[in-house]
């Protein structure tokens, strides 16, 4: 958050009209995002862990393309509308699954890859200032566009629950009764 505050100030400097131009360092911008990936990242982490677990599922239908929807949602990282993957991901989530327990894994699975991915480029963003971040990034990038189309291709062929690789488990499996 202190981050965000200093890299801020010259945005409100210009706000205020004491500048007539927003100049910013590099390392101005590099602060902004780092601050902006973090507050993401805490929001994320806790929308996911407050939903409750399910004791029971209504059906056992394998509805492929709610799941070839929910891994779909990560190609949202490419588009200029900040953590819209994880919000499409997340809504569809919450809507499909109940229907069956291979969907609430998928889902989860998902979810799990959208903090994941942010949390990579939180990590490689910090290392911009030791230059490895600069190519850690497009690296980054290019992984999380393979493995997304790879989860679509395996999901709409019906083939077994989808795992991400280097994925880390941030929501816990649901029980059942």
């Amino acid at each position: 958050m202190a981050l965000m505050g200093i890299a801020l100030f010259p945005v409100a400097r210009a706000l205020l009209g004491i500048d007539e131009q927003i100049e910013m360092q590099f390392l101005t911008v590099v602060y902004l995002l780092i601050g902006g990936l973090m507050c993401g990242l805490t929001a994320m982490i806790l929308m996911v862990r407050r939903q409750p677990e399910l004791s029971h599922y209504e059906g056992d239908d394998r509805d492929i393309t709610a799941a070839t929807s929910l891994h779909a949602t990560g190609l949202l990282l490419f588009s200029v509308v900040p953590l819209a993957n994880f919000l499409a991901c997340y809504a569809l989530w919450l809507k499909t699954r109940r229907r069956s327990e291979w969907l609430d894994y998928q889902g989860r699975e998902a979810l799990c890859f959208q903090i994941t991915s942010y949390l990579y480029l939180l990590m490689a963003l910090f290392m911009v200032l030791a230059i490895v971040g600069v190519f850690a990034i497009p690296l980054l990038l290019l992984f999380h566009l393979i493995v997304t189309v790879a989860a679509i291709i395996q999901t709409a062929r019906g083939s077994a629950a989808f795992h991400y690789p280097a994925n880390i488990t941030i929501i816990k499996r649901s029980t059942n009764s």
